[in-house]
């Protein structure tokens, strides 16, 4: 790296340098991935729903694999929402599922082999190249570094501008870039000759080789004055495409042929396709996040033959490796993801990775078109079913406020103990709706929050009889969530009927089979509240999974997720290693475990420089407490319980709930980690939920993993090593 640069310039680097540090602490021994998680394109379209503005989830367009007509995010022409958002192409799906695939597998890849020989190396994907050092803020210090305004004007103009699909930094082989191509996955529906799928592939590689050296050009300039010489490895992923499918079009075409020898660095034609990483290296696209053992083994495969076996590169010193992290990685680079509206979303580390998934899922209310339909039909009873996490308390928010600017009083009753929280939560949701309404010529209704008992018997007819006082003309408006169950919640419903002519009732619950009887009932059954990486947990609780399920299960979503999700992270309880308690809520190392984890994310640090807006994207907002929930499965818990005294000891703020914590817990008010039962959460959603685990028998994931939006923390016991052989 130079020594004359200006003293500004060495400043900034030794500050970026810092900033690498605490945001990556392990940067020299583990690999990191920028941003953590991949994010997706959805194609999405805005509607006003009560005043409200409602994310309706689309289909892709077209067949897929076909670049068919766009889908339009579109807002409705207001002031306040900002500017137009992006198209949502399905060729922009395609690509986000095949590069979303090759990043699993690669994380896996070296997961694997860092139990033999740590790969330190970062890992950035679709870096565009004007990102690169273009923070406005650290232009006086970037200013005499090689940036891609400045390539040499020798090279063609287009190739200032253009991005590295997947750039790895690696501290002993130097610079890798990855070129990915997402054709093929639709060449069996589209009955193609196999002509045309040769012309196909071949344009696609052609087209890859033209970026990679235009990528490579970019990259040795960015780099010039940190290590001349440095080794950039090239290579192409064609994720929907078989080795054999890329050899059969390459063997054809002699030109292109070599211009891939000259382009991977190898003189054998034959050698072509193992460069490259093609689906027989991958894993299922049906099942992007199962990385086989076998696939495991065909990535080490060719991570030896295209990058480690030409050895360690010499001019990768640990100085180079980190000056290298510190430029494409630091403040003054944008790592964004996908975005359908500006401004882009800048995501580096994991917690800001956890923040923005729960972003994704929860920050505005988001229906799919039938959901949406219901709400238009709006019958005026109506049972709400299916597993958690699709929609059914959404549902029932956006219609008490339908009901409400119709003028009407809306009641929230809550019919159990299950049920007290999330009516508690609807309550003080419909009454910010109605404070925050800024027309005051319009006259709406009022909530009204009631609580029972209905499995203590009484609890019946005194609700009977209150709702009936409170039915104006010959009309009443309810709403209950978590219903109990039918031989509790049918009764009320069954004399409501009776007294009130006109009654208009929704309620929901995850078990089916509990609506009142001649009820119509409504199965919502796509999954919309959590990243699939926790609906995958939720579906195997044995409630959903037996033969005859007392939940519905979850049906094929038809859209693309936000993104699969932070990975989730598995703690055990291990008395022979020092752990306390026969289970884990009883044990004060568990408590460490955890909030060593939550330290890890950066949770509720105020000052934390990793989360600071930019001018090119924004971050997302860091994690608080209150965005932390520990639930605890069977188990009692208590002030005094280990898992509370663990947590306390290392500074996190922790409550454990008590009934009249209702509503605290319900609103979010308090900066705090609440430690619960979970009965006494179902309805709530946090971005980070840790389910502490009594009994590992697959019946404690429905109702307590279900709350998690983002990342989700299960702490479990395990055998000893004796017993589990």
């Amino acid at each position: 790296m130079s020594d004359h640069l200006p003293s500004a310039s060495q400043e900034a680097q030794t500050f970026w340098l810092q900033w690498v540090e605490a945001a990556f602490p392990d940067l020299e021994s583990r690999a990191y991935f920028l941003p953590p998680v991949y994010f997706n394109r959805v194609p999405m379209s805005r509607q006003l729903i009560a005043d409200q503005n409602v994310l309706v989830l689309q289909s892709a367009p077209g067949q897929a694999g076909q670049c068919s007509s766009p889908t339009t995010v579109s807002y409705p022409p207001s002031p306040e929402e900002g500017p137009q958002p992006a198209l949502v192409q399905d060729s922009d799906v395609r690509n986000d599922a095949a590069m979303q695939r090759l990043l699993v597998c690669l994380q896996h890849l070296f997961e694997l082999m860092s139990d033999q020989n740590k790969e330190v190396l970062v890992t950035l994907s679709q870096l565009q190249f004007g990102q690169y050092l273009g923070e406005p803020s650290y232009a006086a210090a970037a200013a005499q570094l090689p940036r891609p305004a400045n390539i040499s004007p020798s090279l063609p103009r287009e190739w200032k501008r253009g991005d590295f699909d997947v750039l790895l930094i690696h501290r002993q082989y130097g610079l890798v870039i990855c070129e990915v191509k997402a054709s093929g996955d639709n060449v069996e529906a589209l009955s193609m000759s196999q002509e045309d799928i040769n012309h196909i592939i071949r344009n696609k590689l052609r087209e890859a080789i033209l970026q990679l050296n235009k990528a490579e050009a970019m990259l040795s300039h960015l780099v010039s004055d940190i290590a001349l010489g440095l080794r950039i490895t090239k290579t192409i992923a064609l994720p929907n495409l078989t080795a054999h499918q890329v050899q059969q079009a390459v063997s054809g075409d002699t030109q292109l042929s070599q211009d891939l020898c000259l382009c991977l660095g190898t003189p054998d034609p034959a050698a072509i396709t193992s460069l490259c990483l093609c689906c027989d290296q991958l894993s299922d696209p049906k099942t992007p996040w199962d990385v086989s053992d076998n696939v495991g083994r065909q990535l080490k495969t060719w991570w030896q033959r295209r990058v480690a076996g030409a050895g360690p590169d010499s001019h990768m010193t640990d100085d180079v490796y980190k000056t290298l992290v510190a430029r494409f990685c630091g403040p003054a680079t944008t790592v964004s993801v996908p975005c359908t509206c500006p401004p882009r979303v800048s995501v580096k580390t994991l917690g800001q990775a956890v923040s923005h998934t729960g972003e994704c899922y929860t920050a505005e209310i988001t229906l799919f078109p039938e959901q949406v339909n219901l709400l238009s039909d709006a019958p005026p009873r109506l049972y709400l079913t299916g597993p958690p996490g699709t929609g059914k308390t959404v549902v029932l928010l956006l219609m008490a406020a339908l009901w409400l600017q119709s003028g009407s009083d809306v009641y929230i009753v809550s019919t159990c103990t299950e049920s007290h929280t999330v009516c508690n939560m609807l309550y003080h949701q419909l009454l910010h709706t109605i404070h925050k309404q800024n027309d005051t010529t319009v006259t709406s209704g009022q909530p009204h929050f009631l609580q029972y008992h209905l499995d203590q018997g009484e609890d019946v007819d005194k609700a009977v009889d209150d709702l009936s006082k409170a039915v104006k003309g010959d009309t009443l408006y309810v709403i209950a969530d978590e219903a109990a169950r039918p031989h509790w919640f049918s009764p009320l419903c069954d004399k409501l009927l009776r007294q009130v002519s006109r009654l208009h009732l929704w309620a929901a619950s995850c078990f089916h089979g509990y609506a009142p009887t001649g009820w119509p009932v409504e199965y919502l059954t796509r999954p919309l509240r959590s990243p699939p990486a926790v609906v995958r947990e939720v579906v195997q609780d044995v409630r959903m999974s037996a033969l005859e399920p007392r939940v519905k299960p979850y049906t094929e979503r038809g859209v693309p997720d936000h993104t699969d999700g932070p990975p989730v992270r598995q703690l055990y309880h291990r008395p022979w290693e020092g752990h306390s308690g026969r289970w884990p809520e009883n044990c004060v190392k568990c408590g460490d475990q955890v909030a060593s984890l939550l330290h890890s994310l950066r949770v509720g640090v105020q000052d934390d420089t990793t989360t600071t807006s930019t001018s090119s994207g924004r971050s997302p907002p860091g994690l608080q407490w209150r965005d932390v929930l520990v639930v605890v499965w069977r188990g009692d818990v208590s002030d005094n319980s280990g898992m509370v005294t663990g947590l306390r000891g290392a500074d996190i703020p922790v409550r454990v709930m008590k009934d009249e914590d209702i509503e605290d817990v319900a609103t979010a008010r308090s900066d705090v980690v609440w430690v619960t039962r979970e009965n006494h959460v179902r309805g709530l959603e946090r971005k980070v939920v840790v389910c502490v685990e009594s009994v590992p028998d697959n019946s404690s994931r429905l109702h307590p993993m279900s709350r998690c939006t983002s990342q989700l923390v299960i702490v479990t016991p395990e055998d000893p090593p004796s017993e589990q052989e």
